[in-house]
């Protein structure tokens, strides 16, 4: 039986990877993973421009991973593509990189901002969701600031979801069945997520979001940076304004970052504080770190429950949203152990 067949090619400065995806006779769409065609067949399809998460310029800073273009290859001859298949082929190569990538907070940031242009394709997203759902439900519902009441609702029903749902943790939560073999008569949906982490043989690798951000001396660094480096490569770069952007993304680059537990908190001896090198002081040429911020203290509990013999996380800096009044959720660290 003769299918169409889509290509979804992402592209960064590391690698460039196709995803193809079928349509049936009968019109359902299938994802068939990532493919190799050639040149010459893709010069025969039309082209046209994928969709890039929200606004990629949003972000202050935005690592060279998640720097994509995107690019949807549409057979020549295609007849009857509707709007929903077309809607969906532009928008999930975003979601694909981020899932590549192990943004788990992208991922379900871009499941919640897109939810109306995936709902009917939860077969497939599904599938594609899969590799990453575990880590990307735990930082929607306990690294985000508000976080997800209705999670508890979702885990307690336990039930399969169907084509046209639109809650990204109830999705999440469908894809990642497989990994968290959650038991809700037996555990409460911490407990299975400290279960989870638990898992001593398992390497974690996921982003998360830091909270109370405006309490902390780092955020006020980065206004401050702002004007400075502005003022400088307008002065070095003044002719070459993609250079003096390159420089002020490797500067965010190469600040480090530390993840650690403070069991001696006073108010919350679970607690995990998240510091980054200081941009003055690397602007003055004397690195040091400062308080940047908080991981949120249920999702916090969880990781310290699950491994309290661990202090210190690897981590990094992943991303930095472009709002100065409102920097909660904004920073994005990576962690893995």
């Amino acid at each position: 039986m003769a299918k169409d067949i889509f290509y979804v090619k992402v592209e960064t400065a590391k690698a460039a990877t196709v995803y193809a995806f079928t349509r049936s006779e009968t019109g359902i769409m299938d994802y068939a993973g990532t493919a190799t065609p050639s040149a010459d067949e893709l010069s025969q399809m039309q082209c046209v421009e994928g969709s890039a998460y929200f606004t990629p310029s949003w972000y202050t800073y935005l690592p060279k991973e998640l720097q994509a273009e995107i690019t949807v290859f549409i057979p020549a001859a295609i007849k009857d593509l509707d709007a929903n298949q077309y809607s969906f082929l532009l928008h999930v190569g975003a979601l694909l990189l981020a899932v590549q990538e192990r943004d788990s907070l992208l991922t379900a940031e871009l499941l919640h901002r897109r939810s109306m242009v995936f709902a009917s394709f939860t077969p497939i997203l599904l599938h594609i969701l899969k590799p990453v759902a575990a880590e990307a439900l735990f930082a929607w519902v306990y690294g985000n600031f508000s976080g997800n009441g209705n999670f508890k609702n979702i885990y307690a029903v336990d039930a399969p979801i169907s084509t046209g749902e639109t809650d990204t943790a109830a999705i999440l939560f469908a894809a990642a069945r497989d990994a968290l073999k959650p038991v809700p008569h037996k555990e409460s949906p911490e407990e299975m997520f400290i279960r989870y982490f638990g898992e001593g043989t398992r390497r974690f690798d996921f982003t998360i979001g830091i909270v109370g951000t405006a309490n902390h001396p780092w955020v006020d660094g980065v206004e401050k940076f702002g004007v400075i480096s502005d003022a400088a490569v307008s002065f070095h770069f003044g002719d070459d304004p993609a250079a003096a952007g390159k420089k002020h993304q490797e500067i965010f680059a190469s600040l480090k970052t530390k993840v650690q537990a403070e069991p001696y908190n006073p108010h919350d001896h679970n607690a995990i504080s998240v510091s980054i090198d200081d941009l003055e002081a690397v602007l003055k040429g004397v690195p040091s770190k400062s308080k940047a911020g908080y991981l949120r203290a249920t999702g916090a509990a969880i990781l310290r429950k699950a491994r309290p013999n661990l202090y210190c996380y690897d981590s990094s800096l992943w991303r930095i949203g472009g709002n100065p009044d409102y920097f909660e959720n904004a920073i994005v660290v990576r962690i893995r152990f």
